[in-house]
């Protein structure tokens, strides 16, 4: 018994892969040996294949044994080895995929897929952001950067990355540089505005250093604080800027003013309250503005914006380019016509 106890602790010690290879060839060789001793009782490989499993596993279900001598010392062969074999293979395969869990949880495990949106800091605004992202793509994939011990949303399209966002190799892993977009939001833990927005500049310099480093184009949205650090962040080629207050004070006024447009704008900031803004690029008969607002209107879909020029009606004349980018604001259905044709 002793010799047994050893020698299970020795294969307990071996590493995975080898366990596998092992468990591998004992399911292998009582498949096929007992189907070629006794096929009158195994009369296919899946029935042998079948009866090595249940013995292998302590079932036992009985349907299937062996009668002759040769095919019973299979039988004690994989009793005393096979049995301990496929145990400590069972008992690594769950520790592997509770480690999995658990460095995943901890934000410790690389991200390797591309095209995904990241989104550095947490607060309520930013699960707020991402659950939108989530409800206007279900498939979209999101990784989160924070310097939290573990993930603050749990969620299989989530991805959790723990560290330092300023820091290259914290980026690295969350493979910044296959990203779609990069969205910084400010820290809410600092009540100092200048303070926030310098944090926010040094996450976004080292964003945009790994972007000139490796000659990939990075785009990054970020939250500011003051609308005159704008400038700095300009500097560094940050694609788009929020202002934090800004928002709130804009929709008031307007609110104000005139009632009831709160809720269009409510429309176009999310997808719970109406149609949506989607980006497309131009057809290749739309040769002006005109043309493209036209088909789009009988579609069933209003050309809002070129670019950043939305005085569409006053530019009915201007020549598109296949490089430009319109917004245009229509329900999902609309938009996959559009985009499939």
């Amino acid at each position: 018994m002793g010799i047994f106890i050893r020698l299970l602790k020795r294969i307990g010690s071996l590493e995975y892969g080898v366990i596998v290879l092992l468990s591998l060839v004992i399911v292998l060789f009582g498949t096929i040996s007992i189907y070629l001793i006794e096929p009158e009782n195994f009369p296919s490989i899946f029935d042998s294949f079948w009866w090595t499993m249940t013995t292998l596993t302590t079932v036992g279900y009985g349907d299937f044994f062996p009668t002759t001598i040769a095919g019973r010392w299979i039988g004690i062969f994989l009793f005393l080895f096979g049995i301990g074999i496929i145990g400590v293979f069972i008992t690594k395969t769950v520790d592997s995929l509770t480690t999995y869990t658990r460095l995943k949880s901890e934000g410790k495990l690389v991200y390797k897929q591309k095209e995904h949106y990241i989104y550095i800091g947490w607060s309520k605004k930013v699960e707020k952001a991402i659950r939108e992202v989530l409800q206007h793509n279900p498939k979209a994939k999101v990784v989160l950067i924070n310097q939290l011990s573990q993930t603050p949303i749990v969620h299989d399209q989530i991805h959790f990355i723990q560290g330092d966002p300023s820091q290259h190799d914290t980026l690295v892993k969350a493979n910044i540089l296959e990203a779609k977009r990069v969205a910084i939001f400010s820290d809410s833990n600092i009540d100092d505005p200048a303070l926030a927005d310098g944090k926010t500049l040094l996450t976004a310099s080292a964003v945009e250093s790994l972007s000139e480093q490796y000659q990939r184009n990075i785009h990054t949205v970020v939250e500011i604080r003051e609308e005159q650090n704008i400038t700095k962040f300009k500097h560094i080629n940050v694609d788009d800027f929020i202002l934090s207050d800004d928002s709130v004070s804009l929709l008031m006024a307007k609110a104000t003013l005139q009632p009831g447009t709160t809720h269009i704008f409510r429309q176009l900031l999310s997808k719970s309250f109406g149609s949506n803004i989607h980006e497309i690029s131009p057809k290749p008969h739309w040769k002006t503005y005109k043309e493209a607002s036209s088909e789009l209107y009988e579609k069933g879909a209003i050309l809002m914006a070129v670019n950043q020029d939305m005085d569409v009606a006053t530019h009915h004349t201007k020549e598109l380019k296949q490089t430009d980018i319109l917004y245009i604001v229509c329900n999902d259905e609309t938009f996959h016509e559009l985009s499939n044709h």
